[in-house]
């Protein structure tokens, strides 16, 4: 039984097999044919839609070459082409748009000219426009359309024409709900940007931002054109244009548009951060983005800019009284008697002061009195206010006798009063050196130092180590160099002796104290009572607390009482010649200073180049840009003045009288003599980007220190019609 069970089973078992795999062989048969059935659906479903797509579209051609389609179906049609078009099916949507054209012609005009526009081929959409204009169809639209298309082409007449043509074809739209946006275009285009406004404001199925931002920049309005543009780009540029420029520098670093990184640059010009603005510039060389033009700053001419200034920096700093120091310092003289004898033959009335005995430990000699007598003739052009003819004779000694310390310290008092100030540190330094006993020499020294920003710690050190109880005057001189306020407090309780340097030093203290040195000033004033600086210090010190409007009115009446003082001024130390030019600038009498060096020039024939300086800056500041630029000319290349300020004076001058090219070689020149004088450089970077080498330009940028502000210049972006 079990072996039979075991056969049954056996039996059983394949056959059962065998049907089990005839049924999986069906069922994978039906499986593939059913997947087969529905991919050939699929294919042939494709087949027939693509089919139908591109039957439909020849149809649709036919039925227009015949046209056999209703015109209220055209619409539609049209909307069809249009999405063709933006499924990148150009050519197809062309062909139908062209039919539809041969069948009423205006709609796909207009159709064709908006693709046109969208393709910036402007003559072909002003085309279209036209002949969907003379259709008669959507020719407001077509009009407006057309305006825009003939501003992009720059054609100023056909502009005008299609704006008139909308303005008259405005009334076919008044019941449309987009009629406020067309009305605001139209008028916009016409130049009516006020009617635009309130237009734009009506809601309509257009957004009106960009119109609106556009209109109102346009007004010079930029606050209300910002809230209306959104674009960081746009929003920089606007916050640029009304000199918001932290602000326009938030949003043009967060765009990555060439435009806003190239704007980035100027902003940080703006903003005198110098060394990014290099960085950005010189990666567009080549491709000036927005190029500038270089202009004078309208505050140098500008009386209140001039009084405002004048109050908040005449005689504000410390380093303001240096100059005075340097002034009003003696002269040294080997032999007090002899030259006393020698200078009096010369001028009359010597200031008491003006010149001292140097102790020398050089023995007397025949050699020296004849070089005492030498100094006495340089001292004697000093004296009588002629200060560059002095530096010369000095020069002219110092190269014969370099270890004199008397002709050192007088050769350093002359760089001193030019303004010539590390030439002045070197000297006085020197003449400290070779008679240490000479405290004042070494604080000249620091003093120097500090107007041309050099440091000297262990020169200040030295000098303190040799004060004592007799050099009380030098102990407060260091003191207002170091800025000792209790020793300066000190000397000004307990001031000893009625000589210039002793009020001077008096007075100094007094003002840095924000003290009246009305006093001081009156007595220096009565020592050198025919002095054009003691007489414009003793003014100030009696108007100084007054308004700056009520000073300048105060000084036109004064002016005149210092009209036989004026050598000074004409040939005399730097403070002189500013002072006197700081003065005329608040009471507007620069014209009237102008005519007297004027009629000086024509008169002098002994020293004539500071005569011919100063009238070249009067030029300048009365505007006579041409005349200042021949002066400064002549002074440069026949007369041998080089010196870095007369070059970038002359290179102002130029800028003036626009001679650009002229004023970025004097520039140029000036950034080499002196090459940490920031003007120049300033100036010769804009100069340099104006010509459109931004390589140059932002090489001068990068060695520019930050924080930097021209007193001189400025730039804007020059305008497409500029």
């Amino acid at each position: 039984m079990a072996d039979e069970n075991v056969i049954v089973i056996e039996e059983g078992t394949e056959k059962d097999k065998n049907n089990k795999k005839i049924y999986i062989i069906i069922a994978l048969l039906l499986v593939v044919l059913i997947m087969l059935l529905l991919l050939l659906l699929v294919v042939v479903k494709k087949k027939r839609e693509e089919k139908k797509q591109n039957f439909n579209v020849e149809k649709i051609i036919k039925k227009l070459e015949k046209k056999e389609i209703p015109k209220d179906q055209l619409k539609i049609l049209i909307k069809k082409a249009n999405i063709l078009y933006k499924s990148g099916k150009k050519e197809e949507a062309l062909t139908m748009l062209e039919k539809i054209a041969n069948y009423s012609e205006s709609l796909s005009f207009y159709n064709l000219g908006v693709i046109k526009l969208q393709e910036k081929k402007y003559k072909e959409a002003l085309n279209y426009f036209q002949k969907a204009i003379k259709n008669k169809e959507s020719r407001t639209l077509s009009a407006i359309n057309a305006a825009y298309a003939a501003l992009m082409l720059n054609n100023k007449p056909l502009f005008e024409y299609y704006t008139n043509l909308a303005y008259l074809y405005l009334p076919e739209l008044a019941k449309n709900r987009n009629y406020p946006y067309y009305y605001a275009v139209v008028m916009y285009y016409k130049g009516y940007e006020y009617e635009t406004i309130p237009a734009l404001k009506i809601k309509t199925d257009y957004n009106p931002n960009q119109l609106l931002s556009a209109v109102y920049e346009y007004l010079k309005d930029p606050q209300n054109a910002l809230q209306y543009e959104k674009n960081p780009l746009y929003k920089g540029l606007e916050l640029a244009q009304i000199g918001e420029y932290q602000l326009a520098k938030n949003y043009l670093q967060n765009t990555s548009d060439p435009q806003g990184e190239f704007a980035l640059g100027l902003v940080d010009l703006k903003l005198a951060l110098y060394k990014n603005a290099s960085v950005i510039l010189k990666k567009y060389q080549g491709q000036n983005i927005y190029p500038v033009y270089i202009y004078l700053k309208p505050s140098l001419f500008d009386i209140k800019t001039a009084q405002k200034d004048f109050k908040n920096n005449f005689l504000a700093n410390k380093k303001d009284f240096y100059d005075l120091f340097f002034y009003y310092a003696p002269y040294k003289v080997i032999n007090m008697n002899k030259t006393i004898e020698y200078l009096q033959k010369g001028i009359s009335g010597i200031p008491l002061g003006a010149i001292e005995e140097a102790k020398s430990s050089l023995s007397k000699s025949a050699f020296l009195s004849n070089l005492n007598l030498q100094i006495a003739k340089a001292i004697r052009l000093a004296l009588r206010g002629h200060i560059l003819l002095a530096n010369k004779e000095f020069k002219k000694l110092y190269k014969k006798r370099k270890d004199s310390y008397i002709i050192n310290y007088n050769l350093a008092l002359t760089y001193a009063q030019l303004g010539e100030y590390e030439k002045a540190y070197t000297h006085f330094l020197k003449a400290y050196h070779l008679n240490p006993y000479d405290l004042k020499s070494g604080i000249f020294a620091l003093y120097a130092a500090d107007k041309a920003n050099i440091q000297n710690k262990y020169l200040t050190a030295s000098i303190k180590d040799d004060l004592n109880d007799k050099t009380a005057l030098e102990t407060a001189m260091l003191a207002i160099y170091t800025g000792d306020t209790v020793t300066m407090a000190a000397f000004s309780e307990k001031m000893e002796q009625n000589k210039p340097l002793w009020i001077l030093t008096n007075l100094t203290i007094k003002a840095i104290f924000n003290k009246n040195y009305s006093n001081e000033a009156l007595k220096l004033n009565s020592m050198f009572e025919n002095d054009l600086v003691s007489n414009l210090l003793y003014f100030y010190a009696q108007n100084k607390n007054l308004p700056v409007n009520k000073i300048a009115q105060n000084y036109q009446a004064f002016f005149y009482h210092l009209i036989p003082y004026l050598n000074e001024f004409y040939y005399g130390a730097n403070v002189a010649r500013d002072w006197f030019f700081d003065f005329a600038r608040i009471s507007g009498l620069m014209n009237r200073v102008r005519i007297l060096l004027i009629k000086k020039a024509k008169e002098e024939n002994f020293d004539i180049i500071p005569v011919l300086e100063r009238l070249a800056f009067a030029d300048f500041y009365t505007k006579h840009f041409e005349e200042s630029y021949t002066i400064y000319n002549d002074l440069i290349n026949n007369k041998n003045i080089n010196d870095a300020k007369t070059l970038y004076y002359a290179a102002i001058a130029a800028i003036g009288a626009n001679h650009h090219n002229n004023a970025i070689a004097l520039m140029t020149l000036a950034k080499l003599k002196n090459p940490l004088y920031a003007e120049p450089r300033f100036a010769l970077g804009l100069l340099w980007q104006e010509e459109n080498n931004l390589n140059a330009a932002s090489i001068q940028y990068s060695k520019i220190p930050n924080g930097f502000v021209s007193r001189f210049f400025d730039f804007n972006i020059k305008q497409i019609n500029e």
